[in-house]
Order: structure tokens, then sequence, then C-alpha cells
């Protein structure tokens, strides 16, 4: 297809999603860094989630916390788009280790990077070797 057919809903479409790819592509400096005072001194991650039908974006928070007591985990706040939050009051963070929270970082990577090569019609190089041997079975959980 050229860029002749393309509308420009497809054309930003395609630049949201090369935006996206790439800043997958380097760790991002935070977005905010708590002071001492605050409750979660230390180092915060924003993403915004595209959601058309809240009435205002759900908002992702990731922070790390400086405090000796905490410092050992990563706390994730995963928002509903239904709600309107108080960013600093009601937000429920749960706490992972470091090794989750990369395996959990890792696992929405590869899933983002198969429901692109699905919604797109073509097979990944990753899926491609993957398809070789079928994976594993996995007993579901009851």
């Amino acid at each position: 297809m050229s860029a002749d057919n393309l509308s420009l809903s497809d054309i930003r479409a395609e630049l949201h999603r090369l935006v996206a790819i790439a800043d997958s592509a380097e760790r991002p400096k935070p977005d905010v860094v708590n002071p001492p005072e605050h409750g979660m001194a230390g180092y915060e991650w924003r993403v915004v989630q595209e959601a058309p039908f809240a009435s205002r974006p759900p908002v992702w928070v990731v922070r790390t916390v400086d405090d000796s007591e905490h410092r050992e985990c990563v706390y994730v706040a995963q928002p509903d788009p239904y709600v309107t939050y108080d960013w600093e009051r009601q937000l429920d963070f749960v706490p992972m280790f470091p090794t989750e929270a990369r395996r959990l970082a890792m696992a929405l990577l590869a899933a983002a990077d198969r429901a692109d090569s699905v919604s797109q019609g073509v097979t990944s190089l990753a899926a491609r070797r993957t398809q070789k041997t079928d994976p594993p079975e996995r007993k579901q959980m009851t």
C-alpha cells in the first residue's frame, strides 16, 4: 500500500505505534522525583493509557521508594479507567520484587509484539522461531 492510499488516521495510528516501539527501546527517565517529605519519596514513572471510553485517560504509576523499609520493591498502581483519582491519596500500589517487575515488563513487551504482529497479519521473527516448537502445555489453575 502506498502512502497515497493512507488516511490521516492511518498515518497517526502508525506513528503512534512507532513511537511506542521507540519508547520501549530505551529506559525512560522518571516523570517525577518525589522529595524526602513525600509519603513515597523516590522516583515515579507515569504511563498514560489511551482509553477513548474514559472521561480522563487513566494513568499507570510505577514508583521506587527511597526509605530503608520499602526500597527493595517496585510499586505499581493500576488505574481503573472509570474512576477519577486523587493521585496522592487513592491509588493502591502493589509491591513487586524487582525480579517479578522485570518478568512483568518482559511479558508486556512480548504480548505487545504478539498483538502487533497478529493485528497486522505478519508473523514476527520471534514467532517464527517459537512456531518450530509447540509451546508446552500448561495446566489451568482451578
